[in-house]
C-alpha cells in the first residue's frame, strides 16, 4: 500500500531523514521505534505530506504522491493522522469537532454527517460525551475524539504520532484500546510509540530508527526477542528493563 524509496528530508543544514526505504502492506500495523530526534515523526509527516520531502519518492497505492501535480488535500483524506496534541476546537461540541470536515470538506449533508460522527464516537466509547465540549474531557477522552475525527474521513491508512505521550499514565490504556480495536478491524496503521507492550502485542512489523536511518526492521516478535543490531538491542534494553 505504501512504498518509500530513498526518502531524504533536510531542514536547512539539518539532515533528518537520510535515505529511507520502506514497504507497508495493506492491513499491517507498522510500529516505529527509536530515540528522540531519530526522524520518526518527520517520516510520518512526510507520508501525510505535511512535510515535503527534499528528495525521494512515496508511492501510495502505486501512485507517486510526491509528484508536483498531486492534490495534497486529497492524499490527506486517504491517510489520516493523529498527533500528540489533540488540536480540538474548544468552541465546538465533541460531535461538532468530528463532523466539521465531513460538512466542510466532503460536503456531506448534516443529517448524514451527524450519524457518521455519532457512530464513530460510540465506537471510541464516548457516547455520553457527544454534546459536551473539549474542556469537559480528560486527555484520554480528547485523544479518542481526535481519533474519531480522523476516522470520519474514512481513511485507508492511519498514522499515530506518539498519541499517548502527553497523557497521564492511567489514561493511556483507553486510547491504546481504541487503537487495538482499529488494528483488529484490519486498518493499515503506522504507529510511533514508546508503549512497548502495545508494540509487542499489536504490531505486525517493527522498524527501529536512529539518526535518520532505519537501522533494523522485521517482524515484531523477532525484533523484541532477538534484535540483531547493537543499537536496537541497547535501545530495547534501556526501555524494557
Amino acid at each position: 500500500m505504501i512504498k518509500i524509496v530513498d526518502l531524504h528530508k533536510k531542514f536547512g543544514d539539518l539532515h533528518v531523514l537520510k535515505g529511507i526505504n520502506l514497504n507497508v502492506n495493506k492491513g499491517e500495523v507498522m510500529v516505529i521505534l527509536g530515540p528522540s530526534g531519530s526522524g520518526k515523526s518527520t517520516l510520518l509527516r512526510s507520508i501525510n505530506l505535511l512535510e515535503v520531502p527534499t528528495s525521494g519518492q512515496i508511492f501510495f497505492d502505486g501512485v507517486d504522491i510526491t509528484g508536483k501535480k498531486i492534490d495534497r488535500n486529497r492524499v490527506r483524506q486517504r491517510i489520516g493522522m493523529v498527533f500528540q496534541g489533540f488540536n480540538l476546537f474548544p468552541h465546538m461540541t465533541v460531535l461538532g469537532n468530528v463532523t466539521l470536515a465531513l460538512l466542510k470538506v466532503l460536503k456531506i449533508k448534516k443529517e448524514e454527517a451527524v450519524k457518521i460522527g455519532t457512530d464513530l464516537l460510540i465506537r471510541v466509547g464516548l457516547k455520553d460525551k457527544i454534546n459536551g465540549y473539549p474542556n469537559q474531557l480528560s486527555g484520554g477522552q480528547k485523544q479518542r475524539v481526535a481519533i474519531a475525527r480522523a476516522l470520519a474521513m474514512n481513511p485507508e491508512v492511519m498514522l499515530f504520532d506518539e498519541v499517548t505521550s502527553a497523557l497521564d499514565p492511567e489514561l493511556v490504556k483507553e486510547v491504546l484500546d481504541v487503537m487495538k480495536d482499529l488494528a483488529k478491524s484490519g486498518m493499515t496503521m503506522l504507529v510511533v510509540t514508546h508503549e512497548m507492550g502495545f508494540a509487542k502485542e499489536v504490531g505486525s512489523h517493527v522498524i527501529f530508527m536512529d539518526e535518520g536511518l532505519i537501522v533494523e526492521e522485521g517482524l515484531a516478535q523477532d525484533i523484541f526477542e532477538n534484535p540483531k543490531h547493537p543499537r536496537t538491542k541497547a535501545f530495547l534494553d534501556a526501555v524494557l528493563y
